[in-house]
């Protein structure tokens, strides 16, 4: 697993100057400083210790989480912490060993800690629908703290289909690498690219879908990218050649 770092820097106004000056400033004032203040210092690994379940319709062995049980995955979650300064998480796995469940970890985390748009891309929409049937919709339902943020779907004015679930502060966005349009859909604080060796070549001609999907953070200074697959051929793989990217590498 590897992670690559960019510190960035945001310059804010100065309270104390007269653009302020006007009837309601100071509770317009009070209410952007509030929008600024820093996420908090719960990092992933440990919110998913805390609020995380299994259920049975997505694991093989439901209940709590512990992440002692996968100590690899610690990393990948805590460098998706607000806390931490790496932007961009490139998670290179065999078979079967979690990384989609450290991307729902950070996922619920986002809802309930840290909310603004999120976007999460599979390789095609049919495999979005799936996993927001199969899981993204367990892991909410199985916690309280994220149900009472994410409204039941049965609920006509909820916000909540298979493909955008809405919360307060923030909304789940989920497509497809082979949908040009859900790619360039909006502009997005957290961008999930789930197994990226499974990606088309192209988006409906538009290009890399990888590139299309980065794109949509470009505009947030505090964005979060996670990258996770299992590689395929070695020299064709986008994993790969983002592992190799990545400065400097780090192997769990």
């Amino acid at each position: 697993m590897t992670a690559t770092v960019r510190k960035t820097q945001r310059h804010l106004g100065n309270p104390g100057s007269d653009d302020y000056g006007y009837d309601g400033g100071d509770q317009v004032l009070a209410a952007w400083l509030q929008g600024l203040a820093p996420d908090p210092d719960l990092t992933v690994s440990a919110w998913a210790d805390r609020h995380r379940r299994l259920t049975s319709v997505a694991s093989a062995e439901p209940g709590a989480w512990r992440t002692d049980r996968t100590p690899y995955l610690r990393a990948v979650m805590d460098d998706l912490s607000p806390s931490s300064a790496v932007e961009r998480v490139v998670f290179m796995k065999g078979a079967q060993l979690g990384g989609t469940e450290a991307g729902l970890n950070w996922l619920g985390y986002v809802i309930h800690h840290a909310p603004g748009p999120l976007l999460l891309v599979q390789p095609t929409v049919e495999g979005a629908k799936r996993v927001s049937k199969q899981r993204v919709d367990a892991l909410i339902e199985a916690s309280p703290d994220l149900a009472a943020r994410v409204r039941d779907p049965r609920s006509r004015d909820s916000g909540n289909t298979v493909l955008m679930k809405e919360f307060p502060g923030g909304v789940l966005i989920l497509t497809g690498a082979n949908s040009a349009v859900g790619l360039r859909s909006m502009p997005v604080r957290y961008l999930f690219l789930d197994e990226v060796d499974g990606y088309p070549g192209d988006a409906d001609g538009e290009g890399d879908p990888v590139a299309l999907a980065v794109q949509r953070a470009a505009t947030f200074l505090n964005r979060k990218i996670l990258m996770v697959s299992t590689p395929t051929l070695k020299g064709f793989s986008r994993i790969e050649a983002a592992y190799q990217e990545s400065d400097p590498p780090r192997r769990g």
